[in-house]
C-alpha cells in the first residue's frame, strides 16, 4: 500500500522564494504541494474548504500578518500543523509564534534537509526549531522570565517595608519592629526601589499613596 503524501500549502508574498520553495519541495516523493497564496487571506480562503497537514508560512505578509494567521488557523483549523518560514529571527518573534500556535520555526536560510525535517516532524504530530531558533527562543524565554519577576508585584514584607520607610520611619527603627538587621532593611528598600523603578525616596512615597500602602 503506498504511504499518504504530506499535503503542504505554501504562503509568502515573494512568488520568486515561494516558487524556490515549492520547486525543492516536488522534488521529495512523500511530499505533495496542493497549493499556495501570496498573502493571509488566499490562505484562510483555502483552508475554507481543503485542510493540508502543514501550512508553510512567513510572518511578514501583506494585511494579516503570519502571527495572526496563525492564531486563526489554530482557533479555527487545529488539525493543520503551521511552520513558520521567516527572516525575522529575533526572540518577540518566534515566542509570538509560539504563543500563536506555530509548532515550527525555521530561517529562510535553512538548508533544504532540515526544512523537509521539519515538516515531516510536525506533520506527524510533534514540534521542530531550528537549532539557531532555539537558542533565541531559550534567551527570549530567560528574559521575559526575568521581566516578570523584575515587575511582578511586592511581597508581603516588601509592602511592610514599604509602608514604614514611606511614612518617615527610619531603617533602624523598621529594623527592631521587624525583628531584622538594619542591612536587611537596606537590602529590601533597594530591591523594591529597583523592581518599581524608582529613584527618590520621593517617588516612593507617591508609590505608596497611590497605590493604598500608606494613607494620608
Amino acid at each position: 500500500m503506498e504511504n499518504k503524501k504530506i499535503s503542504v500549502f505554501l504562503t509568502d508574498d515573494h512568488p520568486i522564494f515561494r516558487n524556490g520553495l515549492k520547486s525543492l519541495l516536488t522534488e521529495e516523493e512523500d511530499v505533495e504541494i496542493v497549493g499556495e497564496a501570496s498573502d493571509a487571506s488566499q490562505l484562510m480562503d483555502f483552508l475554507g474548504h481543503t485542510l493540508p497537514d502543514v501550512v508553510v508560512l512567513d510572518i511578514t505578509l501583506p494585511g494579516m500578518s503570519g502571527i495572526e494567521a496563525t492564531k486563526q488557523i489554530t482557533m479555527q483549523f487545529g488539525c493543520v500543523a503551521v511552520l513558520i518560514l521567516s527572516m525575522h529571527e529575533g526572540a518577540d518573534y518566534i515566542l509570538s509564534a509560539l504563543e500563536a500556535g506555530a509548532k515550527g520555526y525555521l530561517p529562510k536560510d535553512v538548508e533544504k534537509s532540515e526544512l523537509v525535517s521539519a515538516i515531516k516532524t510536525i506533520a506527524s504530530g510533534g514540534e521542530y526549531f531550528s537549532r539557531s531558533i532555539s537558542a533565541t527562543m531559550m534567551k527570549g524565554l530567560v528574559q521575559q522570565k526575568k521581566m516578570e519577576a523584575e515587575t511582578a508585584p511586592l511581597t508581603l514584607r516588601e509592602k511592610e517595608i514599604l509602608a514604614l520607610a514611606a511614612s518617615g520611619v527610619s531603617n533602624r527603627d523598621i529594623a527592631e519592629k521587624l525583628f531584622i538587621s538594619p542591612r536587611t532593611v537596606d537590602c529590601h528598600k533597594n530591591h523594591i526601589m529597583q523592581k518599581l523603578e524608582l529613584k527618590t525616596t520621593a517617588e516612593l512615597i507617591l508609590y505608596a499613596i497611590r497605590n493604598k500602602i500608606i494613607e494620608l
